[in-house]
């Protein structure tokens, strides 16, 4: 099983390392994405257009709310017995050879901006990460994918203790 807030993070650090190849692959044959000028403004539309669909993310609207799909989560009988680390293992690695491979290709093949466009997976990723953490904390739940291996995508909770209880079987002061 798979921590969702840390299956989401692995999809960053893999998009974030699939653009650093892009980039050096991209820039390597053919110069440089883009100019300066050119880079910031598209940097800045893909931020705006996450921002918007991450906050329409944590809404509970029908299509594009991710809130619905937490709550819908079921709860684990048993604790997690194999938990996937994301210290272990911090990279997805069929994601990363199909990212790295396939965008400078076309960026080569195309055009040199296309070298860019891991960054915005990866943005989505981080602010999904952002919701399902947020999540966690308010409803003191621990969010995992995989407890259905014929639905690895199903979400499922575990009871999730907070930092600050008192530990069972002590009496708070």
């Amino acid at each position: 099983m798979d921590r969702y807030v840390h299956h989401e993070l692995r999809s960053v650090y893999t998009a974030l390392a699939a653009l650093a190849v892009s980039l050096a692959v991209t820039g390597g044959v053919r110069g440089a994405p883009m100019t300066a000028y050119g880079a910031g403004r598209f940097a800045l539309g893909m931020i705006a257009f996450t921002v918007v669909f991450t906050l329409l993310g944590a809404t509970r609207l029908k299509w594009v709310g991710e809130i619905r799909d937490f709550e819908a989560a079921v709860p684990l009988e048993t604790a997690p017995a194999e938990v996937v680390s994301l210290r272990r293992h911090p990279l997805n690695w069929w994601l990363f050879t199909v990212m790295s491979v396939s965008t400078p290709v076309f960026a080569v093949a195309w055009e040199p901006w296309i070298a860019l466009l891991p960054l915005w997976p990866a943005l989505s990723w981080l602010g999904q990460a952002w919701l399902a953490a947020d999540w966690e904390r308010r409803n003191g739940k621990v969010l995992w994918r995989g407890y259905d291996t014929d639905a690895p995508w199903k979400l499922s909770y575990s009871p999730g203790g907070s930092r600050h209880e008192a530990p069972a079987g002590t009496a708070a002061a």
